[in-house]
């Protein structure tokens, strides 16, 4: 597994963030070979991400035919932290009311949650663990909010003040 980004969290960071209660996307290749993308839930144990998806939504049959998948989980208020994971999807069985639990009550709550749960425990599901492969985390601190820090120096357009002023610094540091 491979960490990178710029500015990326550390893994106490990510570990956290991870976590928490996030929409995650996950990316699937169709059949014709384009990609579709869907909202889901997650766990994450530390290692693999835990997907539980309806048996019937037709993007598990995407997974069946071609595991790799690309994940991104992240937030719309600073510090915009964002994770991508790229990996292999793997549907590792049916007995999904367990991690079903834990899910509900962190997306929704210790009393509405397990009353989301009642309501569709004989709706049949599968468990979708996704091993990274890579793993790419980057936040957008306040501070960094206004400047050239929040981007990483490849994306500066050569000839604009941005990448004028990394030559100069990145020149200052060799000399």
């Amino acid at each position: 597994m491979v960490i990178s980004g710029l500015p990326r969290m550390s893994s106490k960071e990510l570990e956290e963030f991870l976590r928490g209660p996030h929409i995650a996307r996950i990316a699937v290749v169709k059949d014709d070979g384009s990609p579709f993308i869907v909202p889901v839930w997650y766990e994450w144990d530390g290692r693999d991400l835990y997907i539980v998806a309806r048996k019937r939504s037709n993007w598990i049959n995407y997974i069946r035919r071609d595991s790799r998948v690309c994940v991104l989980i992240d937030e719309d208020k600073p510090p915009l932290r964002k994770v991508i994971i790229e990996g292999n999807a793997e549907i590792v069985g049916g007995d999904w009311i367990e991690i079903g639990r834990r899910m509900v009550v962190r997306y929704f709550g210790p009393e509405l949650g397990p009353k989301y749960l009642e309501g569709s425990l004989d709706q049949p599901r599968w468990v979708i663990k996704i091993t990274p492969k890579k793993i790419t985390s980057w936040m957008v601190p306040p501070e960094f909010a206004g400047g050239k820090e929040a981007w990483h120096p490849r994306y500066y357009e050569p000839g604009t003040k941005w990448y004028e002023e990394y030559q100069q610094e990145k020149h200052q540091k060799k000399s």
